[in-house]
This record gives structure tokens, sequence and C-alpha cells, in this order.
């Protein structure tokens, strides 16, 4: 009998289908990572490269569920009033239903959305301000908290502006804007 590893329908399966890393794979299958890294090389299953293996469909989002959870500068009252204490709480297959839903289109300007990521935040230099189409998480409801069913990915300069203004009074605001152009 030969290897346990020298199955390659069990490693398209692992590293292929469901995207299992290397390292996830050895310890799954308790075999070290170059053994690991061998067979799938013998079965010339073609490999990720570092940036494909840390990505999968959820990481553009990332950037704006760590940016409700983690933000340094926002204070407890404040991380209360912004956090849900009741009713369900925001994860990443739910913010990817929300920009799916739109169409990464922003609801109030109809601008085509593009999602800011940690890379680009902490590689790109200018940051989100660099791009007007750039998407940031709005609460519809400014009264509640960041929770599913209250928010909206909108181009960043819209969120300043609509600050803890109504989603009504907000699209009265660019109705206004439009007609006065």
């Amino acid at each position: 009998m030969g290897h346990p590893l020298d199955n390659k329908k069990l490693l398209e399966d692992l590293y292929l289908a469901k995207r299992l890393s290397l390292r996830q794979i050895a310890k799954k299958t308790k075999f070290c990572r170059a053994a690991v890294k061998r067979y799938i090389e013998k079965h010339s299953i073609p490999q990720r490269s570092h940036r494909e293996s840390i990505s999968d469909q959820y990481t553009p989002f990332r950037f704006y569920l760590r940016g409700i959870s983690k933000a340094k500068h926002r204070t407890k009252a404040l991380m209360r009033r912004l956090l849900p204490t009741k009713g369900k709480p925001i994860d990443l297959p739910y913010l990817k239903r929300v920009w799916e839903k739109q169409r990464g289109t922003c609801p109030y300007t109809a601008i085509k959305l593009k999602l800011f990521t940690h890379s680009k935040a902490k590689y790109g230099g200018s940051g989100m301000k660099s791009d007007i189409r750039y998407a940031s998480l709005d609460r519809i409801d400014s009264s509640k908290p960041y929770q599913v069913g209250n928010v909206q990915f909108v181009a960043w300069p819209i969120n300043y502006a609509k600050s803890d203004v109504s989603d009504k009074q907000m699209k009265r605001f660019i109705k206004l804007i439009r007609q006065s152009h």
C-alpha cells in the first residue's frame, strides 16, 4: 500500500475545492507540510501563489468588519452604541451578500464602488480618501447599531456627508443636488 498522501483526488479536494493551505492539510493528515507539498507537486496540482493562499471570497470584506469592531479610537460608550446588543451581529457572509445585492453600487449616487482592503491601507499609501469610489459601510438608520438589516455600502464621501442624518433625509438631499445641476 502506498503513502496516504499519494491520492490525487484527496489532495485536489483539500487543496483546490476546500482551499485548505499546505499547513492545514498537514495538520489534518498528520504529515509535515513538506510532504504535502511534495505530493501536490508529484500529482501536478497547480499551486496557489502566497496571495491566493491567504485570500478567499471574504477577503475584501474583512476591512469593513474589522472597522466595526476594532477601531482603536472609539470609546467604550461609543462601541456599545455601534455594536448590537440584541439582533444578529454582522459577519463576513452577510457583508458579501449586501455587496452582491447592491451590485457594488452606491444606493444614493449610483456610483460603481470599489472595495478597500487592508493591503491597500497598509501598502497603498494615500488611503481610502484617494478615490471617491471606495465603499464605506453605512448604518441605514444611524440611531441603530451596525447589525444585520441596518447596513449598506455607500461611497465614502456620502457616508461622511450623511453622518447622523436619516436615510430618507439623505435621499432628499441628493435629490435636491441633482435638481440644482
